[in-house]
């Protein structure tokens, strides 16, 4: 089959040249054109993902002009006889503007008007131009912090959030284009595509100095901050040079676009690794925090220095709980929080940011893995005015406060983070010692995930075997600690193990499972959406560090035990 396919595309009119003479270099590797043909790149709820190259499972002018005219296809049959608009942004990948400019090209030619960024711009700017030109979709071409071989294509609603109400429909007009159904116009002079840029910023950037909680404080801290090669540096130095801080140091082998992410092993703020260049500047410079943005600019990671000069990095739940906790305070003082506030995470996200809303008579609302969901809640919430949101987070390092934008935003919590640097700063204490202060009130929490990857049909029937294997024998006991709760997400059910009782859940169906100690620590499982990964999750809560660290330990290697015990059946 994958052999077959490799000849359609050869002898395709609809396939180029260039893509042509990438696939002739491969007729005798049969393990290649399996891995590339043996499937359509899958195109997910939010979009796809992949290797760049010739081929069905690859991300190329063809896929993208397909996926293109199969949202074309929806967009007319749902928005009859209305105007239908769509913005592009894109980021600083190989052949991200190429992209852009093919996807732009197609839905002109289905008679859509485009707008499109003058040049890379970070993914939250484009879920705000959606809804600043009131477009009906949108597309970033981006594939956030994965490997330099790779790009994606997201897809967004109306509302400015990631699809989800209209994912399937949208994945099945697509599975339906056939490559001669795909029409496309020429870029140059095209009446349907606006290019747009410096007008967008400044509105954008306006809002977000509004959500600025106290802009008199004195802004005399010291940032370091890195790109990491990608859209950030432009947008981020604006809105801070803007606000008045002055002393924002960048790292110059990192600050300007570069696809290859030459400088990092990952161009990923997860990762310790990719602040090393950040982290000697901070030592030159005496920098009291440094942040880094992903390529696409929606995910944001924070050192901090401690009090003996040292730099020591936060994880995702950390800065989580360290904003959650700044902006719920600040309201507060203000005198400004509303009765029905409500702060939106998801399911593997650390309970201590529900600790701290409690304590502010907030709301907490847990959604599915994905920030396309808060978007979809937060829309809810200004459609039925029952809550207001304050603040959403994932423990992957993305945060959005405001509205205007409907997914996570670093250039919004770029601005958060350092104004509560400088807020905290005035009152003689560090970061680390307001989560410490944190910590003490609520208890110590814990966080880590492991990224597990499976590449290729072989690695898909693994995953697909461990997810089997602990869905299956559910876990029951894990370091000592018993698990009386077992949530399985694609099925719709809570399982109470001590008594066999089962109640069903209010989520949408995903492949997730959840284990819930009887202590509120807890373990995920969860395929990666985009990815060829199984992510899997622990949080754990202890009366102290050690302790937290040593159960952790102690389950991680457990449970990392019966994962290489796993089996794959044929």
């Amino acid at each position: 089959m994958s052999r077959e396919k490799y000849e359609m595309w050869l002898d395709s009119p609809y396939v180029d040249d260039i893509l042509k003479e990438e696939l002739k270099l491969i007729e005798n590797d049969d393990h290649e054109i399996e891995d590339r043909f043996y499937r359509e790149l899958e195109f997910g709820t939010g979009g796809m993902r992949g290797k760049i190259g010739a081929g069905s499972n690859r991300i190329n002018i063809v896929t993208v002009a397909k996926a293109t005219q199969g949202i074309s296809n929806f967009l007319k049959e749902k928005h009859k006889d209305e105007e239908i608009s769509a913005a592009i942004a894109y980021d600083s990948r190989y052949m991200s503007k190429e992209f852009a400019e093919k996807a732009a090209c197609v839905f002109a030619a289905n008679n859509i008007n485009v707008y499109l960024f003058e040049g890379l711009r970070p993914t939250p700017e484009l879920s705000y131009a959606v809804r600043h030109f009131k477009c009906k979709a949108g597309v970033v071409i981006t594939a956030s912090h994965n490997p330099s071989d790779y790009n994606g294509y997201k897809v967004y609603d109306q509302y400015g959030g990631q699809v989800v109400e209209d994912a399937d429909a949208i994945i099945s007009s697509i599975e339906k284009v056939m490559l001669r159904d795909i029409i496309c116009s020429d870029f140059e002079n095209n009446k349907k595509i606006t290019v747009i840029g410096n007008d967008v910023d400044t509105s954008y950037i306006d809002e977000i100095k509004k959500l600025s909680l106290n802009s008199d404080v004195e802004k005399d801290i010291k940032v370091v901050y890195t790109p990491l090669h990608g859209t950030g540096n432009m947008l981020v130095k604006r809105v801070l040079a803007e606000l008045g801080y002055k002393n924002i140091f960048v790292v110059k082998e990192q600050e300007n676009p570069d696809p290859e992410f030459s400088t990092v092993k990952s161009p990923n703020p997860e990762e310790i690794s990719s602040f090393e260049m950040a982290i000697k500047k901070a030592q030159e410079s005496d920098a009291d925090i440094i942040l880094g943005t992903d390529p696409d600019c929606d995910r944001v990671g924070l050192v901090v220095k401690n009090r003996e000069g040292e730099y020591v990095p936060l994880n995702g739940n950390q800065t989580g709980a360290l904003l959650i906790n700044y902006v719920l305070g600040s309201l507060k003082e203000k005198d400004e929080l509303p009765h029905n506030g409500a702060v939106i995470n998801t399911i593997v996200t650390s309970e201590i940011g529900r600790a701290i809303a409690e304590k502010y008579n907030v709301s907490t609302f847990n959604t599915l893995t994905g920030f396309k969901y808060i978007a979809e809640l937060m829309q809810n919430f200004e459609e039925t005015k029952e809550y207001s949101f304050l603040f959403g987070y994932e423990e992957s390092y993305g945060y959005l406060a405001g509205t205007f934008v409907r997914d996570k935003d670093a250039v919004i919590a770029s601005m958060l983070i350092c104004e509560m640097s400088a807020y905290y700063k005035t009152k003689g204490k560090l970061l680390l010692d307001i989560l410490q202060d944190i910590y003490e009130e609520h208890g110590y929490y814990i966080e880590e995930t492991i990224s597990l990857s499976f590449a290729g049909l072989t690695g898909l029937n693994k995953m697909r075997a461990i997810m089997d294997d602990f869905r299956e024998n559910k876990l029951r006991i894990l370091a000592g600690k018993n698990i009386p709760y077992f949530y399985d997400y694609k099925l719709g059910i809570v399982l109470n193990l001590t008594n066999g009782n089962v109640e069903k859940l209010n989520y949408p169906k995903s492949d997730v499972l959840k284990f819930l100690f009887e202590d509120g620590s807890w373990l995920v499982l969860r395929p990666s959406g985009t990815e060829p990964k199984l992510k899997i999750y622990f949080s754990i809560k202890g009366v102290n560090k050690i302790d937290s660290m040593n159960v952790l330990k102690s389950v991680k290697e457990e449970v990392l035990n019966l994962i290489d015990r796993v089996q794959i059946h044929s």
